[in-house]
């Protein structure tokens, strides 16, 4: 059989099937041979009957071994696009996902009050990863100062990839557990997406629990300790009316405005994600 565009995809397709990996796709296997050829999905199936090289097809079967063995496309690939940018990822950070992304223009609008009455503004994206929020806002905001907190070094690699693939100069990077190293009274905006999974959940996908970082996806305390933590320590580095918005999970924003209730947060709202699912918390602390 020829090496040629269609053929390929057929192949690939037959071996799918036959695999019986359940989370893997047709696309995703179109994403290969893209990311393969450096060619979108529309030049696939306007030039199928193309050949492709015996180097190309190399590159292409690594990128099919990966995927059905269940490893995320993100991961394949080696980056993830998110809002309007595409960001390095691989196993030491959590894949940015699409749901995130509806926070970035309602920070922007907050964040875009504050400046206006402040002429300046310190936004921290506090267990950063990729730096997707954190990025995504200072590429936004170019005149706003973005503190980027993560304390793996292998995570910090990879943020520092994508500081330089977008080329921010709005941005510092601190090594910290949460905001321990972090100066009181600093912050006009603290986000973060930290870990909320429950560690004795069992509704993880295999997809997820098998390659992404346990750090960064499961938390003690039914899911709330690393939640309870920044919501104590925000009120020191928050300076007067800062807002605190927390990705967590669904069924949590009740327990979640709750705690922020007793440590004396207000004006706490819950922001849905583009499925209409509870995945924010936003307050402020005065």
């Amino acid at each position: 059989m020829t090496k040629t565009i269609s053929n390929i995809l057929f192949q690939s397709e037959q071996t799918l099937k036959s695999s019986k990996v359940n989370n893997v796709t047709k696309l995703d296997i179109e994403y290969c041979l893209m990311e393969t050829l450096g060619k979108n999905r529309a030049y696939l199936h306007a030039h199928g009957e193309e050949e492709i090289s015996n180097q190309e097809l190399i590159k292409f079967n690594k990128l099919l071994k990966d995927i059905l063995l269940g490893k995320p496309l993100a991961q394949v690939l080696g980056y993830q696009d998110f809002y309007k940018n595409k960001f390095f990822i691989n196993d030491n950070v959590l894949i940015p996902r699409l749901e995130t992304e509806i926070l970035i223009p309602k920070i922007l609008e907050l964040g875009d009050e504050i400046y206006n009455k402040n002429n300046q503004l310190i936004l921290i994206d506090a267990g950063s990863g990729s730096g997707c929020i954190g990025l995504s806002v200072a590429i936004e905001r170019q005149n706003w100062s973005i503190i980027l907190i993560e304390k793996s070094a292998k995570a910090i690699k990879v943020l520092l990839s994508n500081c330089k693939k977008h080329n921010v100069n709005n941005c510092t990077i601190i090594m910290s557990d949460w905001l321990t190293a972090i100066s009181d009274k600093l912050a006009n905006i603290i986000v973060s997406n930290p870990p909320y999974i429950d560690i004795e959940s069992e509704q993880v996908e295999n997809s997820v629990k098998n390659f992404e970082p346990n750090t960064s996806l499961y938390s003690n305390e039914n899911g709330f300790s690393d939640i309870k933590t920044l919501i104590t320590d925000s009120k020191r580095v928050l300076v007067n009316d800062g807002l605190l918005i927390l990705e967590n999970g669904f069924n949590q924003s009740a327990k979640v405005s709750n705690l922020l209730n007793k440590n004396y947060y207000k004006d706490i709202d819950i922001i849905l994600d583009y499925n209409g699912i509870n995945r924010f918390t936003l307050s402020r602390y005065s």
